[in-house]
């Protein structure tokens, strides 16, 4: 039986259009609706200019001077965790360093500065440092989750990455946020109520069924590095499309083996070359991950990666506007199809 539906709906906008003479013309945008959650989101069309990036390599050398991360700063500078949440105050992973942020999100909140290196272009993120990201942030909720009964509730493990200050970027270097909390945030919160209901209604987990609808009609699916597998979604979630990768059979990032992270490593570097294939230089990551007591029946981890950008850099317009902000209503300018159309060759 069908489960996963597709389901939009064509608007049409009448005027007398001054770019044709002022005839009376009609423009077309389109609402649809997640399949999960029934959440709708918009696209449009937009005369959207490329835009040049600016020079990253003079804001490179610019923000190295006082960076906190750099290695010959960061155990000066960095704070360090109590001994019995963490003996060794931070962890170390390669070339990865976690420890607490210094203005904390929750009760266990941590930072990992991912790489040696101040600045990585988009194109050149080595998979090594991926690889040490998702590792520091698995050994550290590895670690939470050992912890003697009631020293800390069961919680949510959430790691994401503001790459470039578009994305909200604080620091240039390389880090992500890694977060264990039992407030999870309303999109997942919403999303894992739904995946619930769903396993409750069909006997089926959401994700196995709706991988299986993409694949099968092809044009948002991308293909596959390793075990992990990515698609481009139905209902975008940033301006130029985003894309999501899923590991089966997984919950959360503490169950992740080596070769799951390396599959994962290999997909994201791909896609981050897609990107900066058609000029784009930042980006925002989450991992949406089910609660540390839970299995993998309901809720399969998956990953949200959403390109950023100025929509005016002159003017320094950013891509966020009172629809997202104040209306949550998802919003975008190309359609999923194009995205994933140009992110092929990658995969």
């Amino acid at each position: 039986m069908q489960t996963i539906e597709f389901r939009k709906e064509i608007k049409q906008g009448r005027q007398y259009d001054p770019r044709r003479n002022f005839e009376l013309s009609t423009i077309e945008s389109e609402i649809r609706y997640d399949p999960l959650t029934g959440d709708s989101g918009r696209i449009c069309h937009f005369a959207l200019k490329a835009t040049v990036p600016p020079d990253l390599q003079e804001l490179a050398a610019r923000t190295a001077v006082n960076c906190p991360f750099c290695p010959e700063k960061i155990l000066q500078v960095t704070p360090r965790f109590p001994e019995d949440l963490l003996p060794e105050g931070r962890l170390q992973y390669g070339e990865a360093v976690l420890f607490p942020n210094l203005f904390p999100y929750d009760d266990i909140s941590a930072v990992a500065a991912i790489s040696a290196r101040h600045f990585l272009l988009l194109d050149d993120v080595p998979v090594q440092v991926i690889e040490d990201g998702i590792g520091i942030a698995r050994e550290f909720f590895r670690r939470l989750e050992a912890l003697p009964p009631g020293k800390i509730q069961p919680g949510y493990g959430i790691v994401s990455w503001n790459y470039m200050p578009p994305a909200g970027g604080s620091q240039i270097h390389p880090h992500i946020q890694v977060v264990y909390t039992a407030n999870p945030g309303n999109r997942l919160r919403h999303e894992l109520a739904a995946e619930y209901a769903y396993r409750e209604r069909h006997g089926r987990t959401y994700l196995a069924d709706l991988l299986a609808a993409e694949r099968e009609q092809g044009e948002r699916w991308l293909g596959e590095s390793g075990k992990v597998q990515w698609y481009v979604p139905f209902v975008p979630t940033g301006l130029l499309g985003d894309c999501i990768g899923v590991l089966p059979g997984r919950s959360r990032l503490s169950e992740l083996s080596d070769s799951d992270i390396g599959d994962f490593a290999q997909g994201l570097r791909r896609l981050l070359r897609g990107f900066a294939g058609i000029g784009l230089w930042s980006f925002n990551l989450t991992f949406f991950p089910d609660r540390s007591d839970a299995d993998a029946d309901n809720h399969w981890l998956n990953v949200r990666v959403v390109p950023r950008l100025y929509l005016n850099p002159a003017l320094h317009i950013p891509d966020v506007s009172y629809m997202q902000l104040l209306l949550e209503e998802r919003f975008a300018m190309i359609h999923p199809e194009e995205t994933a159309s140009r992110l092929w060759a990658e995969f």
